[in-house]
């Protein structure tokens, strides 16, 4: 009797334990649902790194409404939101800042040139892709956009690569890849203006100060990185050339040579 008793003991023992362990995992599966459910609801949207855009509108092409879950979001359909009503972005990143705050982080071109174009005036960046477009040229170079020539244009929509005319399609397309070694020059951020509209003559104007004449595409990223250390020699007051003006030439392979033609007032 004593070992029978026992057993059935030890049984209802073993059976307590796990109903009371399924008890418990049901009401941890419950609060887990439920805190789940009820915390991660969006109820601030943040954005990062918007200089050019505006925030407001970010978050209305974003279409992401507070109090929604942070998990029933479609990221890829929200950035391409972004990026298609918003010209200037070029990459979004969605992050999760806590459980109720939601990050937008841009990465945006910056406005380097400027065209006229159908009486408007085209900002691009420096792969001639169109940020914005103006009435007033002043707004265009209130960026600190360069005015620019380039191969005959066939057409230009917001957010999207100039289109060439066939005719100038391959100079144009060589135009990018021109402009995306001299964005990644030391003379970069002092261009002032630029022609890129004849093949075998282009010129750049660096601060107003010198004009460089390129010539051809041939060689490109060496003549530029020659004219970086013409610019510095003649900047450098200990040379005595800072105060020059003056046309820097460098369409001959290997070598440049400076002619002035007046000095700073």
């Amino acid at each position: 009797m004593n070992e029978n008793g026992s057993d059935r003991h030890i049984l209802f023992k073993t059976k307590l334990f796990y109903m009371l362990m399924s008890a418990f995992f049901i009401v941890f599966t419950v609060l887990t649902t439920v805190v789940f459910l009820t915390a991660f609801r969006i109820q601030n949207i943040e954005v990062e790194n918007c200089k050019y855009s505006y925030e407001e509108n970010i978050i209305k092409s974003s279409g992401i409404k507070t109090g929604i879950h942070m998990y029933a979001i479609d990221k890829e359909k929200i950035k391409t939101a972004i990026m298609s009503d918003n010209p200037y972005v070029y990459e979004v990143r969605i992050t999760r800042k806590n459980s109720k705050t939601l990050c937008i982080t841009l990465s945006e071109d910056e406005p380097k040139f400027y065209i006229s174009s159908g009486g408007k005036y085209l900002v691009l960046s420096d792969e001639l892709r169109v940020l914005a477009e103006y009435e007033n040229e002043n707004e265009a170079t209130a960026l600190s956009a360069a005015p620019i020539l380039l191969p005959k244009v066939k057409s230009a929509s917001l957010g999207k690569t100039l289109v060439f005319e066939e005719d100038t399609e391959e100079d144009g397309k060589e135009c990018i890849k021109l402009l995306s070694v001299l964005s990644e020059s030391d003379i970069s951020s002092s261009i002032t203006s630029a022609d890129f509209s004849e093949r075998f003559d282009i010129r750049i104007t660096y601060k107003d100060k010198y004009e460089i004449r390129l010539g051809s595409p041939q060689n490109f990223a060496e003549k530029i990185a020659l004219v970086s250390d013409t610019v510095k020699f003649l900047e450098d007051p200990v040379n005595g050339y800072s105060t020059a003006k003056g046309i820097i030439h460098a369409s001959v392979n290997g070598e440049t040579s400076f002619e002035a033609t007046g000095a700073i007032s």
